[in-house]
């Protein structure tokens, strides 16, 4: 059986569409399938199959606005939210995570329940997407050592809205300075994509500041 380029073209699209839906990632899941939606609705033009072409422009289009509110318009889109403690959810939260979070932040859960530690949740609406966890070290520096996104969300740029340029958790929470400490090499990769560098005694700083 042969294949003409067009038929080509339409299979290729649908393979697009189909693997879109195996990523955890909602970006990732989003901008695949935006890539397959277009290509089908070009398809659909080619065959005259309007229908098809609709259905599948209606589709990019959505892709389309729902990644530029993910991306363009996170401060609209995530809030930061201290946790008061002790909290049975933030118990709850690293318990679920509590492989990943072992291998990425090895450090953290032995000093996990001190008091002189504070929590916060990173949410898309009412939903917990992640949690920032750190200690105050002096009058005005805040030190950061746990910065947990959940696998659907770690394509969100969370980290420049929180530490980053967007500066959140530094303007909602007043505080002077943020540093951070490396936990993990993955760890100290995503500190350096969210444009820390690091200091002397192991502490890592905004450079944008």
């Amino acid at each position: 059986m042969q294949f003409s380029g067009v038929e080509i073209f339409g299979y290729c699209a649908s393979a697009i569409i189909a693997y879109s839906l195996t990523r955890s990632s909602i970006v990732r899941l989003r901008s695949i399938n935006l890539l397959g939606a277009s290509s089908f609705c070009v398809y659909g033009i080619i065959i005259n199959a309007y229908p098809v072409a609709l259905l599948n422009g209606f589709i990019a289009l959505t892709n389309v606005y729902f990644l530029s509110r993910l991306l363009l318009n996170t401060q609209g889109q995530f809030s930061i939210l201290k946790v008061a403690r002790p909290s049975n959810y933030v118990d709850f939260f690293l318990d679920y995570h509590r492989q990943e979070i072992k291998h990425l932040f090895p450090r953290f859960m032995r000093g996990a329940m001190k008091d002189n530690r504070d929590y916060f949740f990173l949410t898309e609406r009412t939903e917990v997407v992640g949690m920032l966890s750190g200690f105050i070290n002096d009058e005005d520096t805040f030190v950061v050592d746990f910065d947990f996104v959940i696998p659907a969300y770690r394509d969100c740029r969370l980290g420049h809205f929180t530490l980053g340029h967007g500066q959140q958790l530094a303007k909602k929470f007043n505080f002077k300075h943020i540093v951070a400490l490396a936990d993990s090499y993955e760890h100290e990769t995503y500190l350096t994509n969210i444009g820390f560098s690091p200091k002397k005694n192991g502490r890592w700083s905004y450079d944008g500041l």
